[in-house]
């Protein structure tokens, strides 16, 4: 027995031993630092970041050098009307053509002023994606920091419970070497304090469980030198109709859903393009240095600039860009469809949210009427088995009810505080938590 206390005694000191306390604050805080996926997404917004510029675009002309160096030998007869012949075996010929050419494309049916405006668009998509990657991480590590709080005093529950089990032990103990207790009560009373002691043991594994899940999140998996803040703080006040309001003006899902239909609306605009012809003007400079062996020329050589305008246009391409207007409309048509899809979708999770948010303030008030002191209920169990006005039978009971009713009332505030994030989710709320 007197190993069964110190393995509690290890188990209980060791739980908070040289760790450091972290706020709800510094949780969130370690979270949008460090969390994996929103560092991806972060990643994510600087590649369309740096995508959305006028060269992507189009704008900005292109500049290009080029040069070709080529030696030939050849065996070459040549016969010429006036009767001359020239003739020569391993003739070398080489020859020099470089050139240093601008293009411009300045009208390509206005395809450059759709494409700039999908760029910006697809940027303001990938920052509405790490919003809601930083509200989905924001609502996890806020579950798991609440859990931590919530399995933390319980703990406490179980440690008042061995604590009430370990007292019954010894006292019966201390009556069966006089003779006033049974080999049977004791065996029962030991029994009773090895099964609170294992139900505490099991309690601990899960908060450290909870501590790696909460560290996964917080980008620090493997680091349980760490508790979470026994502050609780007040659970807000909601508003139905607001709430619903916000999730279908600021719920990321739907914000994604329609910054797809105007990127697909950019798209059909740079199709649409191709039906015009395009205009570029190029520029260049270039060298043409030969020198032959035979031939009529033994050496030639040009150097200079010049300009020009290039005009292009598809009259036919086998409807192939018919097609893809058509595809593209349907598309929009997709997209629409999914937006009214995810509004409704929005209005039935609120509801379902909303429901389960009044069930567990009901829940929580109806567990509170009567709060559970479980110090001042175990010393007064305690008394009274002393003073023989319990068996230990009744005992056990009423300890067991402690601990369920203790139970209940924590995990209707817990439930209570989850339904809150889960609404809060819905409407984007979490943004406020941003610093």
């Amino acid at each position: 027995m007197k190993q069964l206390t110190l393995l509690f005694i290890l188990f209980s000191s060791g739980v908070a031993f040289s760790q450091q306390v972290l706020s709800f604050e510094e949780v969130i805080k370690r979270t949008l630092e460090k969390n994996f996926d929103v560092l991806i997404q972060r990643n994510n917004v600087k590649m369309a970041d740096n995508t959305n510029n006028i060269g992507t675009a189009g704008y900005l002309p292109t500049v290009g050098l080029t040069a070709d160096q080529s030696w030939t030998m050849t065996n070459t007869r040549q016969e010429f009307y006036s009767g001359q012949v020239n003739e020569k075996n391993g003739a070398n010929n080489n020859s020099l053509v470089a050139a240093a050419r601008l293009n411009w494309t300045f009208f390509d049916g206005f395809a450059m002023f759709a494409r700039d405006k999908r760029l910006q668009l697809q940027e303001d998509l990938a920052t509405v994606n790490l919003t809601a990657q930083m509200e989905m991480s924001i609502y996890q590590a806020s579950v798991l920091y609440y859990s931590l709080q919530y399995y933390k005093r319980m703990q406490t529950v179980y440690e008042e419970a061995i604590q009430l089990s370990k007292e019954r032990y010894d006292l019966i103990s201390l009556r069966s070497k006089n003779g006033a207790a049974n080999d049977l009560e004791l065996l029962q009373s030991k029994l009773d304090l090895n099964t609170d002691s294992s139900n505490y043991l099991s309690h601990l594994n899960l908060i450290s469980k909870m501590k790696a899940d909460l560290a996964l999140v917080m980008g620090e998996a493997g680091n349980l030198q760490f508790d979470v803040d026994d502050t609780i703080p007040a659970i807000p006040a909601l508003n139905q109709t607001v709430i619903l309001e916000n999730a279908l003006a600021q719920n990321t899902s739907l914000l994604v859903q329609k910054s797809q239909i105007a990127i697909i609306d950019q798209q059909r605009k740079e199709l649409q393009s191709r039906y015009y012809p395009q205009l570029s003007f190029y520029a260049q400079y270039s060298a043409t240095i030969s020198k032959s062996e035979v031939g009529l020329l033994a050496s030639n050589r040009s150097l200079g600039p010049g300009i020009g305008l290039t005009l292009s246009w598809t009259i036919l391409d086998g409807l192939s860009n018919v097609t893809a207007v058509k595809n593209n409309k349907l598309q929009k048509e997709n997209a629409e469809f999914a937006v009214e899809k995810q509004e409704q979708t929005i209005q039935t999770e609120v509801d379902k949210a909303w429901q389960d948010y009044t069930f567990s303030e009901r829940m929580y008030r109806l567990e509170n009427s009567s709060i559970v002191n479980t110090t001042e209920m175990f010393e007064i169990a305690q008394k009274s088995f002393e003073s023989g006005s319990l068996t230990q039978f009744e005992l056990r009971e009423i300890q067991f009810s402690i601990i369920q009713a203790k139970n209940r009332q924590l995990t209707s505030e817990f439930n209570l505080r989850t339904a809150v994030l889960n609404l809060s989710l819905f409407t984007g709320d979490y943004k406020k938590l941003i610093p």
